[in-house]
């Protein structure tokens, strides 16, 4: 079964939309691209002015240039330009490459690699995509069949040649590892974005009600082994209808997230506080019984009450009534909920501001 996050601690968001956790990872991939393949230069740079095949060695000068300006136009998040001038230099490079010394040397392979970053970019045209790839591949294809049997325009030793090739097969294969990898974080972020989409609200960042359901349904199966106690909280802020009506729906919302941020602060990393529904709230103790439970709503209360939250050039005074039951054994969660709902309503009745144990009550139905 998933994992279900408790509240974010401190107020803390969730993961941000997709589309903008792509283009931040993608920028990253590229000043990294620009950083490896500038030192990759510099030492091809080196290797074809010790071989004497200086026009190469003043193409790789142009590369480390071409790499120093990708690195700037990621740090600026000009991302498609980036990209597109990154493409270029690896595609040029390849041919001038091959065609001087030569297709045994292998720098043909690293027009493979643009191609599954054509893919994985955040254009938005399928068309792009595919005309990018199918003129990548063409480029590929033309340049094996016409270079295949042509002698190289400067021969170079067969050790270097050999060196060169394994080497730039070494390189394609873990550069295609590293993008693979890539691809695989991009995908685990978007699910957990999605995860942190569908179980968080999105004003207090608390889980919602059906993440913390789910919560419950793990807890229940720890309790039953463990033969534990497990009791739950459920509290709702005082008079939160005249906050609305008198200072406005913006009002309610900031005391509903500064509620939200005083209550994630006063219970455990194990337990489980989650947006019941408008202004309620609920919290799921593990291995607490009734007296836990108690001091726990208590203390809750006491920090509630002397919250003062801003509002324009008024602060206004919040307090929320809780209603506390602790799970007795063979008893449903629905059912012991159910019991902290009616001690919550007896509690507003009796004057609000306080916290009530609940007793035992008819079984309701927990639902999502």
């Amino acid at each position: 079964m998933a994992e279900i996050p408790r509240a974010y601690p401190g107020g803390a968001s969730p993961p941000s939309e997709s589309g903008g956790m792509h283009a931040d990872a993608l920028r990253i991939l590229l000043k990294g691209i620009a950083v490896v393949a500038a030192l990759t230069h510099v030492a091809f740079l080196s290797l074809f002015h010790w071989a004497g095949v200086d026009a190469l060695a003043l193409v790789n000068v142009g590369s480390v240039l071409c790499y120093v300006w990708t690195f700037w136009l990621a740090h600026q998040g000009r991302i498609g330009l980036c990209w597109a001038v990154t493409a270029l230099e690896v595609v040029a490079h390849a041919i001038l490459a091959v065609c001087v010394i030569g297709l045994a040397s292998g720098f043909h392979f690293y027009i493979l690699l643009v191609i599954p970053v054509a893919v994985i970019t955040n254009f938005r045209s399928l068309a792009i995509k595919v005309m990018l790839v199918s003129i990548l591949t063409m480029v590929y294809l033309g340049m094996d069949m016409l270079l295949l049997r042509r002698p190289p325009m400067v021969a170079l030793p067969t050790t270097v040649i050999d060196g060169l090739h394994y080497f730039n097969v070494l390189g394609t294969v873990l550069i295609l590892i590293f993008l693979a990898a890539y691809y695989h974080y991009l995908i685990t972020k978007a699910e957990a974005n999605l995860r942190a989409m569908a179980t968080t609200d999105p004003l207090t960042q608390l889980i919602n009600r059906r993440a913390v359901i789910e919560a419950i349904r793990e807890e229940e199966h720890r309790v039953q082994r463990a033969n534990t106690q497990m009791s739950f909280v459920l509290c709702d802020l005082d008079h939160f209808k005249l906050v609305n009506d008198t200072y406005g729906h913006d009002a309610g919302d900031e005391v509903l997230k500064a509620v939200s941020r005083v209550l994630s602060d006063g219970v455990r990393e194990v337990d489980h506080l989650a947006r019941w529904g408008g202004e309620e709230f609920l919290l799921v103790l593990p291995g607490a019984g009734t007296q836990e439970a108690e001091l726990v709503a208590e203390r809750l209360r006491q920090r509630i009450e002397a919250l003062r939250v801003k509002v324009g050039h008024q602060e206004l005074h919040i307090s929320m009534t809780f209603g506390v039951s602790a799970r007795h054994p063979g008893e449903t969660s629905e059912n012991s909920i159910s019991r902290a709902d009616q001690a919550l309503y007896e509690g507003k009745h009796a004057g609000r501001n306080r916290v009530v144990l609940g007793s035992l009550a008819p079984t309701t139905a927990l639902q999502g």
